[in-house]
């Protein structure tokens, strides 16, 4: 898991429970189990950070497919109602010829009273309208099937599109109730710890965020370096690039919202998506999704300014993708980080890294 800081241990998920943090007051060394509490303060923020995450791309991907849902209902709406006209339409027809046979005595009748002409040289013309009119009135009839038949399929496709559409609003609901949870008690457990505790776990955080940094720094210029030895050489960022890091760099100070997508707030693939709309390329909403959709895939040597960048809580499997960020060159990136925290640029972390990605 990234070393998601909290800007003075701002609340970001839900908290497991703290019976770690409960010391007895006759502890031999009291500032020794201070320490150990902090250090499980810490691991707990940390744990809990990433299923805020988690949550908040559920959430994401419940609202994108609910947004294409609606598309979908209205175009299926459209397809019934017009089915539905059409089979009146062929009904109206089918009727008119019905009443003009019966008044004619039906397709028999007319047979007969053309058999039945004194013109034997008009016979033919006379049984070739006979069939005209019973073929017409035959066609009018599958024309009303097969109008019914497409406004029964379409109505059947909105009432499935509408089961799908309360499922995903379970989906959504309960990934909104899961980030709303987890920051209702870390606060209350953060508010329980005692003062010292808290300010511990700030040092110990800040001192393994720095210390993680500059491994992470090390990991990247090897990767950098031997990448180069083969050849591979990062190249210079191109208009495309230039344009989506432009585009991210005016939102920075922003705050983090999840299911944030602009103007006033974002969330990390809700300013992905609309950096990369903005230069004219429309990803899809979260960052598995994202990541799925781009085919270049980028080794960590290589990485030029305007890649996407990618991590999961299991680096083998796609689908676990939680987070992304734009990288800008010189081992660091633009992104949304996470609740208490504004859009900013920041060195780039290697906890829980996935790959890279390039559009273009």
């Amino acid at each position: 898991m990234k070393r998601h800081r909290p800007a003075v241990l701002v609340t970001v998920g839900c908290l497991m429970a703290l019976t770690t943090l409960t010391g007895t007051a006759a502890s031999a060394n009291p500032l020794g189990d201070a320490h150990a509490q902090a250090r499980a303060l810490q691991a707990q923020v940390e744990h809990l950070q990433l299923q805020v995450e988690v949550a908040s791309e559920k959430f994401d991907g419940a609202q994108a497919n609910l947004a294409q849902l609606v598309i979908e209902q209205e175009q299926a709406t459209r397809v019934a109602t017009s089915a539905r006209s059409a089979a009146a339409a062929a009904r109206a027809t089918a009727d008119s010829s019905a009443r003009a046979l019966y008044m004619s005595g039906g397709t028999m009748g007319l047979y007969a009273s053309v058999i039945s002409g004194q013109d034997p040289t008009r016979l033919l013309d006379g049984l070739h309208s006979v069939q005209v009119v019973s073929n017409a009135n035959t066609n009018a009839l599958l024309a009303v099937n097969a109008s019914m038949q497409t406004a029964d399929a379409a109505d059947a496709s909105v009432a499935a599109l509408r089961t799908r559409q309360d499922v995903l609003t379970a989906q959504a609901a309960n990934a909104s109730a899961d980030v709303a949870n987890a920051l209702a008690e870390q606060q209350q457990t953060l508010a329980d710890a005692n003062a010292q505790v808290v300010a511990l776990e700030a040092q110990f955080a800040a001192q393994q965020e720095a210390e993680a940094e500059a491994r992470d720094a090390q990991t990247l210029a090897l990767a950098q370096q031997a990448a180069a030895a083969v050849g591979l050489v990062a190249g210079n960022p191109s208009r495309f690039a230039l344009t989506v890091i432009a585009a991210a760099e005016t939102q920075l100070g922003k705050p983090y919202v999840f299911g944030g997508s602009g103007p006033d707030s974002w969330d990390c693939s809700g300013l992905t998506q609309w950096a990369f709309r903005h230069a004219g390329v429309l990803l899809p909403r979260t960052a598995a999704d994202q990541y799925a959709a781009i085919a270049t895939k980028v080794a960590l040597g290589t990485l030029e300014p305007g890649d996407l960048l990618f991590w999961a809580t299991d680096t083998l499997d796609p689908t676990t993708i939680h987070h992304v960020a734009i990288y800008v060159g010189g081992g660091m990136m633009l992104a949304a980080p996470h609740t208490g925290v504004n859009v900013q640029i920041q060195p780039v972390y290697l906890d829980g890294y996935f790959g890279a990605a390039r559009v273009g």
